[in-house]
């Protein structure tokens, strides 16, 4: 069995997009997105029943709604430029099924190298095949679980949890959710960083350039959602660089 698997993936190392791009599995993704477009249909459709009920006028709920749909066109930019960097590893279907659902690039990579870690290869490499493809599948999808089945029984809990301790200190509830962000980020930078010069200078690169993106999005706050997208952008361009230049 392990034997079949193996040759499987030997196979269709250099393949397994197509599958990732295949038809069906376009099939599989497009009754999800179906499903989040009628929500948020309902949503908007119950917002503007809401509105006289709160107060608003006809005009009013028409301004709130042109303007949210205005502000939305910076996250959807963003999204769309980070997607781009997800497709050329999980394929066009997937990832656009899991920024239409979650919508943050740093889950889905977390979920997506931890599976590739899991098989023994690396994400988007020479050896990453459709074995190692499915494995991080199955992780980001079950962590979608995870959330699903936290919020479901500890959402309403939590928030008394947050009121208690917001009592004794306003910043720590945030300030600790912050740090097990941080961590968890650092932990699968460190691994990749280890990985070769190249990877140790995309690293730095990145985060030099989020750094000095954070001060001029203080200035340009519609700069701010496009962030992540252009770091993520300069830092490879900026590696391969240098990578070119001293054939490291």
């Amino acid at each position: 069995m392990n034997q079949s698997l193996m040759l499987l993936d030997t196979m269709t190392n250099k393949g397994y997009l197509e599958i990732a791009n295949s038809p069906m599995m376009w099939a599989m993704v497009i009754p999800t997105l179906i499903v989040v477009c009628l929500q948020a249909y309902i949503f908007i459709r119950d917002a503007v029943k809401a509105g006289p009920i709160v107060g608003l006028t006809s005009k009013e709920t028409k301004e709130a709604m042109r303007a949210g749909a205005i502000c939305s066109i910076g996250p959807g930019l963003s999204m769309f430029t980070v997607m781009i960097a997800l497709m050329s590893i999980l394929g066009g279907p997937f990832a656009w099924l899991r920024l239409s659902i979650i919508g943050t690039m740093t889950t889905e990579m977390l979920g997506a190298t931890a599976g590739a870690t899991a098989m023994g290869v690396e994400l988007g490499g020479p050896d990453y095949g459709i074995i190692a493809f499915t494995c991080s599948v199955w992780v980001i999808t079950l962590n979608t679980w995870g959330f699903f089945i936290v919020n479901l029984l500890f959402a309403h809990k939590v928030e008394k949890v947050k009121v208690a301790i917001e009592k004794h200190d306003t910043h720590l509830f945030d300030s600790v959710g912050l740090c097990v962000m941080i961590s968890s980020i650092a932990m699968f930078l460190a691994g990749q960083m280890v990985g070769g010069t190249g990877k140790l200078i995309a690293g730095i690169a990145g985060f030099i350039v989020m750094y000095i993106l954070l001060f001029i999005s203080d200035k340009f706050p519609k700069l701010r959602e496009y962030n992540l997208g252009i770091s993520m952008l300069l830092a490879i361009f900026i590696a391969q660089f240098f990578v070119d230049m001293g054939g490291m």
